[in-house]
């Protein structure tokens, strides 16, 4: 989990307030964990179209969140503070690519479940993503631990913008209410107001409300309660 220590390191005068990234680490870790029991007990032509969806959700939400970060954030920092990161960049890129490679192989396997509804093919994706979220989960505490608190200090308010923006991309319009619904599910209240705090008045009071209510929608049909075990599971 987010490594409640290295706080104070991630916001503050001076520095960019780069918390966001945990609240969506948090949630790439309670959902993609939560997908592994989902598919073991997946049984039906609808249940299996539904649990292979969510998969496939948060197998894209994963793949974007990394792809900006190589593109946005990463190459920045490195030219910014080499000494700092120079021991961890070995580390950080052989993470991304074991990981990035389990995500390339995750997309075949949900395909061939959703179409074969097999026993064999329902179990092969399960193992598949329970290998993928323990490295992912490895990557994300060395990640919070070790890069956050340098892009807290090196990183620029309008980089940090120009990321969280780009990130909203890859979550489909339809899904807009339950995503946020699934960040206040979690996580930090404090960074999750500083965004509220930059919506329209009108909306400010509503969006938690409706968000709260989309999730539990959510989680109700595809985890089979309201409220999903938090945290490590």
């Amino acid at each position: 989990m987010s490594t409640a220590s290295h706080t104070e390191a991630l916001y503050g005068a001076g520095l960019t307030d780069v918390r966001m990234m945990t609240v969506a680490h948090t949630s790439f870790r309670r959902e993609l964990k939560l997908a592994v029991p989902a598919v073991r007990s997946a049984a039906g032509e609808r249940r299996v179209v539904e649990v292979a969806g969510h998969v496939e959700l948060w197998l894209e939400l994963v793949h974007h969140h990394h792809s900006i970060e190589d593109e946005l954030l990463w190459d920045r920092l490195v030219d910014r503070v080499p000494e700092d990161l120079e021991p961890l960049v070995g580390l950080m890129e052989e993470q991304h690519e074991v990981v990035g490679g389990l995500l390339d192989r995750s997309w075949p396997l949900v395909t061939a479940w959703r179409r074969s509804r097999s026993v064999d093919d329902r179990d092969a994706l399960a193992d598949h993503l329970g290998v993928l979220v323990a490295l992912l989960c490895e990557h994300l505490d060395t990640e919070e631990r070790h890069v956050l608190p340098l892009m807290a200090r090196h990183i620029t308010e309008a980089e940090w913008q120009e990321f969280t923006e780009r990130g909203m991309e890859s979550i489909p319009k339809g899904m807009l209410l339950t995503g946020f619904g699934m960040m206040l599910y979690e996580g930090d209240p404090a960074a999750i107001a500083l965004e509220i705090a930059k919506l329209p008045a009108p909306l400010r009071p509503v969006l938690p409300v409706l968000g709260r209510w989309a999730f539990r929608r959510y989680a109700r049909r595809l985890h089979g309660t309201p409220s999903p075990a938090r945290g490590a599971l």
